[in-house]
């Protein structure tokens, strides 16, 4: 077979293109929290609302996943972008409870069709040489829309209805993600067909994938990418009303900010990821955002904001392309598709939990316990993550 050389620039820039569409339609719902209030839900059924998005897609990533490859992708995405562009469309007609749950299981449903190939076909793309800065300019796609979309809804929010308007007109981006997608298949044809390196695009048993992710070397890297993702989902869609909470009534730019220094760290320190320590990166990201919860626990006006964003960014930008890379490397060739993608599962997982137990938290316990636990249980992670990888070597 032959050998990947290069990672292809043109079909790369593609696919980062069409996740930046994808995601921007997960990142619009910023306002979700205070737009199910203003609909009569308290938080905890807020933080169900918005959490049940990602069980849909836990399920679909625990059940589908190890069926996607490079040369089925496709089928999968294009169904996947009609449900994501209907989905976004309903807000503006449903508003009751159970309308809504079904209408957020569907959006996980569609996300999950829309991103998970995207993944097989990086995987595709990129070498052993090449993973870390490849999963670095990725995750900038990924991360971008959260830097875009909150100060967007925010800017036109006074210009329409409600929220329901915004989050429908992000649907319209589905249609140019179409294009690119029809673009990119046919640039990625001779990919699919002549770079297959060590079956990485072949489809493995669901059984002898499962089993590989028993190893600890794969559970650990999925674990802390949970936890990873439950934090910052649950700052994420808790944000606006903790900003509220303390006298903060414009807080998008605290994630405009924050998402530029993880974006600068992945455009421009890419290389970073492939000379250092992985292992000592995700830690070092975890402390940082360790402290920045324990800054924003003392946030009480906007002075603050600026320095917290900018810890935010530097142990969030550190993260998640590290995380990436690690998983890469220390799984088989036959699979990293199917492991890379259970990353995702995590994601889901933690934007699950995130948001639904971080509402009980302060329903209960208010915003200072709210994050005084995800501080602590930051420092935790990256402690465990430590011993385990000595443990390891």
């Amino acid at each position: 077979m032959a050998e990947k050389q290069s990672l292809p620039l043109l079909e790369f820039i593609t696919l980062c293109c069409v996740v930046f569409m994808a995601v921007c339609n997960i990142s619009v719902y910023y306002s979700l929290n205070v737009y199910l209030q203003e609909l009569g839900f308290n938080k905890t059924v807020s933080g169900l609302l918005i959490s049940v998005y990602s069980l849909s897609g836990m399920f679909m990533y625990l059940t589908v996943s190890s069926r996607i490859t490079a040369v089925n992708a496709y089928r999968f995405m294009f169904a996947g972008m009609v449900l994501v562009g209907f989905c976004g469309c309903g807000y503006i007609y449903l508003h009751d409870f159970l309308p809504l749950l079904l209408l957020r299981i569907g959006q996980g449903v569609g996300i999950f069709m829309l991103l998970a190939p995207c993944v097989a076909i990086l995987v595709s793309m990129v070498s052993q040489k090449n993973v870390g800065s490849a999963f670095s300019l990725y995750s900038t796609a990924l991360l971008l829309p959260y830097a875009v979309m909150p100060h967007v809804s925010e800017q036109f929010g006074a210009l329409v209805a409600g929220p329901e308007c915004i989050y429908a007109g992000t649907a319209g981006l589905i249609p140019l993600a179409f294009l690119l997608t029809l673009f990119l298949r046919f640039r990625t044809s001779q990919i699919a067909k002549h770079v297959q390196t060590e079956g990485e695009t072949e489809a493995v048993s669901m059984r002898e994938s499962y089993a590989n992710l028993l190893q600890l070397k794969i559970f650990s890297v999925l674990a802390v990418n949970g936890v990873y993702f439950m934090i910052f989902t649950g700052l994420f869609f808790l944000f606006q009303d903790f900003a509220h909470s303390r006298g903060v009534f414009k807080a998008g730019y605290f994630f405009s900010l924050q998402m530029g220094v993880m974006i600068a760290i992945r455009l421009f320190g890419g290389a970073i990821f492939d000379r250092f320590s992985k292992r000592g990166l995700i830690v070092t990201a975890f402390m940082l955002t360790a402290v920045g919860f324990v800054m924003l626990n003392g946030l009480h006006d906007e002075s603050m904001l600026l320095p917290i964003a900018v810890i935010f960014g530097t142990g969030m930008g550190l993260s998640a392309p590290a995380l990436n890379s690690l998983m890469f490397v220390v799984s088989e060739p036959r699979f990293r598709s199917f492991n890379v993608n259970m990353m995702m599962f995590t994601v889901h997982a933690g934007s699950f939990f995130g948001p639904l137990m971080g509402g009980i938290a302060v329903d209960y316990m208010g915003y200072d316990g709210f994050l005084n636990i995800a501080a602590a249980g930051t420092v935790v992670t990256a402690m465990v993550f430590m011993l385990l990888g000595r443990a390891q070597d």
